[in-house]
């Protein structure tokens, strides 16, 4: 059974979307635990985004054995817990006793009541499995983001099993990152199919021998650069598996 392997925000779902939702609905979540103005803590929120995008960008910059294993889950962790630093001392709060644990709970939370999935999206994945074929996520998110996502839009019970930070444990840039995700599925490179929307993405596991297909929705930037099939909707991809 051929394993298809399938980019999170891009593929399934709207990132500026789930974007926009996210800093709504932790302001309103923070807001009714600590009180304090609603406009106050959407401000705050969009701040400490726009501060864990910068530092992020600074992560991703490292040299690509720096972007795996147990240090690059740790970086990220720590990134998490302080961007809650971050927003705590601002809000003049005492903050939690383990702030990458609050991190992820308050993640969570907030992610699993979004669906920001493109419209494609779930009848896709219910017609591929029952074509036979097995699914699974893959993205750079971790865990409290990656498979709330899937949550919030309905569709977690159609995967088969996620490869994100705590478990493929690096960026999916780095063939480190793919051969834990084919080692997950049980699945050789050569009997897989995976999907993104970009391309930087796709090289590595190109070169392992796996069947890459890019899909770039219109609209919404991004030119084929490999010599994969481009796809313009989720639902064609019906056509490109067969």
């Amino acid at each position: 059974m051929t394993a298809i392997f399938l980019d999170l925000y891009g593929v399934l779902a709207d990132g500026k979307l789930m974007d926009r939702r996210y800093n709504e609905r932790m302001s309103e979540i923070l807001w009714r635990r600590y009180g304090g103005g609603l406009e106050g803590w959407q401000k705050l929120q969009w701040e400490s985004y726009a501060w864990y995008q910068s530092e992020g960008a600074k992560l991703d910059a490292q040299p690509g054995d720096a972007r795996e294993g147990d240090a690059w889950v740790e970086a990220v962790r720590r990134m998490n817990a302080e961007q809650v630093r971050w927003m705590f001392d601002r809000a003049d709060l005492e903050m939690p006793p383990n702030p990458a644990e609050f991190a992820e709970q308050l993640e969570a939370e907030t992610v699993c009541g979004i669906d920001a999935l493109f419209a494609d999206a779930k009848p896709t994945l219910v017609a591929l499995k029952e074509r036979g074929y097995r699914l699974f996520l893959s993205t750079n998110a971790n865990r409290s983001n990656a498979e709330s996502a899937l949550i919030g839009g309905g569709i977690r019970h159609l995967f088969d099993g996620l490869a994100m930070l705590e478990t493929a444990r690096a960026k999916k840039d780095r063939p480190y990152y793919w051969r834990r995700a084919f080692d997950l599925a049980a699945a050789a490179p050569e009997d897989s199919v995976v999907v993104d929307d970009q391309a930087r993405f796709l090289r590595p596991v190109a070169d392992l021998g796996a069947t890459c297909v890019q899909l770039l929705r219109p609209g919404r930037g991004g030119e084929p650069t490999g010599p994969w099939p481009v796809i313009e909707s989720l639902a064609a991809l019906r056509d490109v598996v067969g």
